[in-house]
């Protein structure tokens, strides 16, 4: 009895399955304006908005200038005044007693203060009156008139030197003025000699 024959094994192919090729483009090969580029679309910042109050700037809004002193105004005149020998206006009445010890009196007499002061004050009211006058108002106001005197020199210095060289040109001229001045008395001499002769011998014809 024979067998019937075995089936012949079926061959295997060995080669790998093929994988489904997708048709998306790679990402790296997409442009920056591609339409499947994927749009990264930035979010929305809102800042806070303050209210602001709207300015009214007037036209004819000026800063206000202060005008100058009225009695700074009169005491650099009166400077002046004094200062070319004209004359002082009297200041206005202050109030304030007739005191020569007194030194913001008018009637202040230094020389008599000083001399009160040295002969009965003791040293230490020597010292402390000495303190009060470099702390107090008395050295800033010699400041000051130190500081007026020097600043009207020098706004009034080119007048200073023309009124110098005047009275030099006076002098000169003066001075030239003496011969012909010794002409015209020696002139003057001769006519009344002259005009008294005359008046002798009309008289002595007349006779």
């Amino acid at each position: 009895m024979s067998l019937p024959p075995s089936p012949s094994p079926t061959p295997t192919s060995t080669t790998p399955p093929r994988t489904k090729s997708s048709n998306k483009p790679h990402p790296s090969s997409l442009g920056p304006n591609s339409p499947l580029q994927p749009s990264t679309s930035p979010r929305p910042t809102t800042l806070p908005v303050l209210p602001t109050s709207p300015r009214h700037v007037s036209g004819n809004a000026t800063s206000p200038a202060t005008p100058p002193p009225e009695r700074s105004k009169t005491r650099a005149r009166d400077l002046l005044r004094r200062h070319y020998g004209l004359n002082v206006t009297p200041p206005p009445p202050s109030g304030r007693p007739m005191d020569p010890m007194d030194l913001d009196s008018p009637a202040f007499d230094a020389k008599a203060y000083y001399d009160q002061l040295i002969t009965t004050a003791s040293l230490t009211t020597l010292l402390k009156k000495e303190n009060e006058l470099l702390t107090g108002n008395v050295l800033p106001e010699m400041r000051q008139l130190d500081g007026e005197r020097q600043s009207l020199v020098y706004n009034h210095h080119h007048e200073l030197i023309d009124a110098t060289d005047t009275i030099s040109a006076m002098r000169s001229r003066a001075e030239s003025l003496d011969s012909d001045l010794e002409l015209l008395k020696a002139a003057f001499s001769e006519i009344s000699r002259l005009s008294a002769e005359v008046a002798i011998e009309s008289s002595a014809t007349s006779n």
